[in-house]
């Protein structure tokens, strides 16, 4: 489930500036709290897809978010991280203990429900895990 409008946390390293949303092909809006929206530009230097999900909270999910994960609703949580696999062309949790990565979609079917995500941190606030895991920023 892709969005129609697509959103993006903007970052400067690891503080959180704002987000952006692209509204059809030609307009783009800027927000530096997610609710109310501007044509102002905000300057940033890196850039966090949103991957079309909502986490339990209704928190967007964003790729490099640290996330508690359920792939059976009556199972223990388990801590993954969002991220862009390049050969797949999708998102997708990387376990962060057992490296596997579980797509977000499989044929168009969604693999979790919002109650079965649920966000509590940044990968870009972690570059310990970040190194773990072999992810780059790029």
């Amino acid at each position: 489930m892709r969005a129609s409008d697509p959103r993006y946390r903007l970052r400067i390293s690891t503080k959180i500036v704002g987000y952006m949303r692209k509204i059809g092909e030609s307009m783009t809006v800027f927000s530096r709290d997610g609710s109310w929206w501007t044509g102002y530009e905000i300057g940033f230097k890196e850039i966090d897809e949103w991957t079309g999900f909502q986490d339990k909270n209704n928190q967007f999910i964003y790729e490099w978010d640290i996330v508690l994960y359920k792939l059976d609703p009556d199972d223990d949580y388990l801590k993954g991280v969002i991220l862009w696999e390049e050969n797949a062309k999708e998102f997708g949790i990387c376990d962060i203990e057992e490296k596997s990565f579980i797509p977000l979609q499989v044929n168009g079917v969604n693999m979790f429900s919002k109650n079965q995500l649920e966000v509590f941190s940044y990968l870009f606030l972690n570059p310990d895990l970040q190194r773990r895991l072999g992810a780059r920023d790029d």
